[in-house]
């Protein structure tokens, strides 16, 4: 039999078994599903590129060191993990941006004037430190909502598809998200 009409499980095997052949039939089938998920949430191109990768990069650690397990759902693994790259990037990239949180910070407190006197930037910038705080109090699926929402800035929609539940899920957790921020924080609702 043809290696290229092998299942994905098959190929998984032959791969660790030392053909290498098998895992390049692996990313030709799945390569450009892949690429389109990645670029669909990070909107460049080179990024994509990089991204994709590194899933692949992963999969060879991941196999290699025993940890995949074959229950038949090899493409729903590899989407899974691109997901997951997709969202580490993000969280990389915003831990460098501390006026994300800032400008999220200004939302939850109703701050909108950006002209503040010495007193008014240190509390602010106490509140921002309080927020962070704040949010490890959270439940995991709030918290998991809002970093999405308000960090990684990805649609509803792909918030719901990434933690699988439905859209107005995904709406409500972001909302109850919020309004426990501001009990937490003591903030009056606007």
């Amino acid at each position: 039999m043809s290696i290229v009409r092998c299942t994905d499980a098959e190929l998984v095997s032959k791969y660790l078994n030392g053909q290498e052949q098998a895992l390049e039939v692996l990313v030709l089938r799945h390569s450009e599903g892949l690429l389109r998920k990645i670029f669909l949430k990070v909107q460049d191109e080179s990024l994509a590129q990089d991204l994709h990768q590194e899933v692949w990069i992963k999969f060879i650690h991941v196999a290699k060191a025993g940890d995949y397990s074959e229950k038949g759902k090899f493409a729903a693994f590899i989407h899974r993990m691109a997901g997951n790259m997709v969202i580490d990037h993000f969280r990389r990239q915003k831990r460098n941006q501390e006026l994300s949180i800032e400008n999220f910070g200004d939302s939850i407190i109703g701050i909108q004037d950006s002209s503040l006197n010495a007193e008014e930037l240190s509390l602010k910038s106490q509140w921002y430190v309080d927020i962070k705080k704040a949010m490890h109090l959270l439940g995991e699926e709030q918290r998991e909502v809002l970093f999405l929402r308000v960090f990684a800035e990805l649609s509803f929609k792909e918030i719901a598809d990434e933690t699988g539940v439905g859209i107005n899920t995904a709406l409500g957790r972001y909302r109850y998200a919020i309004c426990n921020l501001r009990k937490i924080l003591g903030v009056e609702v606007l």
